[in-house]
């Protein structure tokens, strides 16, 4: 338990040394420093328990994604893909919605929380599919698209394990889980972003 809670602010205080003394930080890499910065504060806030610390905890991660949709939408795609991706994003928004809503049912968590869950749901959501879109993004390479994509993707399921927990639907060894898709996500973005021209 209390290695969880360690390695996780150590892994991402590390990630950001690393990108700041490999890149200079220019305009298309200063989101993605920023989302770093918060994630490192999310991890911390959500050291402690409790509901309180959970959404202090949520909120900062809220701004990681937003950080990391703004970095990634820099280099905007072709319009049929993006409406692909829109298309994507708002079923995956109903889908989010029915699950929390359905095993929320049959849980303990306290349901003042739901409306915030979703919202965070929605904001990952998004940055994964712009991670994923990154594919098609001019600025960026194949193989940082594909770090990118994929670091979104696991970005995704490990904040997805983490609301199957809070609704009492966990995983085995969850908590390994989350914590090396997350890591892994975070190491891959930062890998794809340390790639971008300039």
């Amino acid at each position: 338990m209390i290695p969880y809670y360690i390695t996780k602010p150590l892994v991402l205080l590390g990630l950001i040394l690393f990108m700041i003394s490999r890149v200079p930080v220019t305009p298309a890499r200063l989101p993605f420093l920023l989302g770093l910065v918060f994630s490192l504060l999310g991890d911390i806030f959500l050291m402690p328990r409790g509901t309180r610390w959970f959404l202090v905890g949520m909120g900062a991660f809220s701004i990681t994604q937003i950080m990391y949709i703004w970095g990634f939408n820099l280099s905007m795609v072709k319009l049929p893909v993006l409406i692909v991706g829109i298309v994507a994003f708002l079923g995956g928004i109903i889908l989010i919605h029915l699950l929390v809503d359905r095993f929320s049912k049959s849980s303990s968590i306290n349901k003042a929380i739901l409306p915030f869950i979703k919202g965070y749901g929605a904001l990952v959501l998004a940055m994964g599919i712009s991670a994923l879109l990154c594919l098609a993004r001019p600025a960026w390479s194949d193989r940082a698209a594909v770090m990118a994509g994929i670091g979104g993707v696991l970005f995704f399921l490990s904040d997805g394990m983490i609301a199957l927990d809070k609704l009492d639907r966990r995983l085995p060894r969850y908590r390994f889980w989350i914590i090396f898709t997350y890591h892994l996500a975070q190491f891959l973005i930062v890998g794809a972003v340390i790639q971008l021209p300039g």
